[in-house]
């Protein structure tokens, strides 16, 4: 198992250039590796999980105005394919920088650059402080 452990402080992504078409590519590969390791006996909820640190780790490296950008793209992105995926000729994302939904309430909460900036700092420090 311990091979197996994926390291949040460098991310596997590399974008050329933030891009609608990058992001957009991005978010296939994330669906087409989703149902890869699917079809191997992985835990999907497990992948995903091991998806979004590499996204947060990616966007930890962005300067203010390239994070903005992509997570927004990103986000919209997301939502499109889950549009997609779902058959619905609609789609609706929510306004980013991310945003998510909080608790029960469906209350929409929007996370700045800075807080995700933040978050994968943090991140990356608690993934090098449980190598250790």
């Amino acid at each position: 198992m311990q091979a197996e452990r994926r390291s949040v402080e460098r991310p596997r992504i590399a974008l050329a250039a933030i891009t609608r078409e990058h992001v957009r590519e991005l978010v296939e590969t994330e669906a087409t590796h989703l149902r890869s390791a699917v079809a191997a006996g992985r835990n999907r909820y497990q992948v995903r999980l091991d998806q979004h640190d590499q996204i947060v780790a990616y966007m930890a490296t962005l300067n203010p105005l390239d994070l903005e950008r992509f997570s927004t793209l990103y986000e919209q992105e997301a939502a499109a394919a889950r549009a997609a995926a779902a058959g619905r000729d609609e789609w609706r994302p929510i306004s980013g920088p991310l945003a998510v939904q909080a608790g029960q309430s469906g209350e929409i909460m929007r996370i700045g650059p800075w807080a995700v900036a933040a978050a994968g700092a943090v991140a990356a420090m608690a993934a090098l402080i449980l190598q250790r």
